[in-house]
C-alpha cells in the first residue's frame, strides 16, 4: 500500500457540513505523533495488517486522516515541530493544527465536548462505510493520536503575495540597513568619548541630549 487513501478509506457516514461556532480562530495540538502507530482492524487479511505494519502513521497523512477518516474539519495548514518527550529515547513529532472550519457531525462534536470538559481528546481509529472499525495499531496499551487545545495559534494572512525569493531579498536589505545603523551609532559613540573631556557647557548640554537619547546611564549633570 503505497497510497494514504487505501490505507485510511474516506469515512462517508459521517457529514461534512460547516459547523458554526463562536471562535476567531479554531487550532488544536497533537503532543506527539507515535513513531510505532499503524492502522490494524479485524475486517483487515493478515497480509494487509502486515502492510499496514510496514506502512506506519506519518506526519504527512495528518491532514489526510483529519479531514477524509475522522471528519472533523477543514484543515488550513498543519505546523510540525519536534520536542523532546519522556518515554523516547529521541525527540518526536508534535503538530499544530489550524482549520478553516469544523464538520458539523457527531465525531466533531463528541470531540469538541471532550475538549471542552477535559481539555483533551483521543482518536483511535474510525468506522468505515463498510461498518467497520478501523483502530490505530501500536506495541503499546489502546495506542491512539492524543489532541489538546492550542490556546496560541500563530496568525498567518489568507494569502501569501510574496514567494521565498522575494521574502530572501527583502531580509538581505533590512540587514544591509541594519549594519548602517550599528556603524552610525559606532562613530556617535566615538565623537562622544572624544568630546567627553571638553568643558565648553554649549558641547556639555548638547552630550547630555545625546546621552539621553542613546540610553547612556553616565549622563553628565548639566548646572545651568
Amino acid at each position: 500500500m503505497s497510497d494514504s487513501s487505501n490505507l485510511f478509506p474516506i469515512n462517508t457516514i459521517q457529514g461534512c457540513s460547516v459547523l458554526q461556532t463562536n471562535q476567531d480562530q479554531i487550532s488544536l495540538y497533537i503532543p506527539v505523533i507515535p513513531p510505532t502507530l499503524h492502522f490494524s482492524s479485524s475486517s483487515l487479511s493478515s497480509e494487509e495488517t502486515q502492510d499496514a505494519k510496514s506502512m506506519r502513521f506519518q506526519p504527512k497523512f495528518l491532514k489526510y486522516y483529519i479531514e477524509n477518516c475522522m471528519r472533523i474539519g477543514k484543515v488550513r495548514r498543519i505546523d510540525f515541530a519536534s520536542r523532546e518527550v519522556a518515554q523516547y529515547t529521541t525527540p518526536q513529532v508534535c503538530a499544530f493544527i489550524h482549520f478553516d472550519c469544523f464538520y458539523d457531525n457527531d465525531t466533531t462534536k463528541d470531540m469538541l465536548a471532550c475538549l471542552d470538559r477535559d481539555g483533551k481528546y483521543r482518536s483511535f481509529g474510525f468506522e468505515n462505510d463498510n461498518d467497520s472499525y478501523i483502530k490505530f495499531g501500536g506495541p503499546h496499551s489502546r495506542p491512539h493520536l492524543l489532541f489538546k487545545i492550542n490556546h496560541k495559534p500563530i496568525d498567518s494572512p489568507k494569502e501569501y503575495d510574496r514567494n521565498i525569493e522575494q521574502v530572501m531579498a527583502e531580509n538581505k536589505l533590512l540587514i544591509e540597513r541594519l549594519q548602517e545603523k550599528e556603524e552610525l551609532l559606532r562613530q556617535v559613540s566615538e565623537h562622544l568619548q572624544a568630546w567627553d573631556s571638553n568643558q565648553d557647557p554649549n558641547v556639555v548640554i548638547a552630550l547630555s541630549g545625546l546621552r539621553k537619547i542613546m540610553g547612556d546611564e553616565s549622563i553628565v549633570e548639566v548646572e545651568l
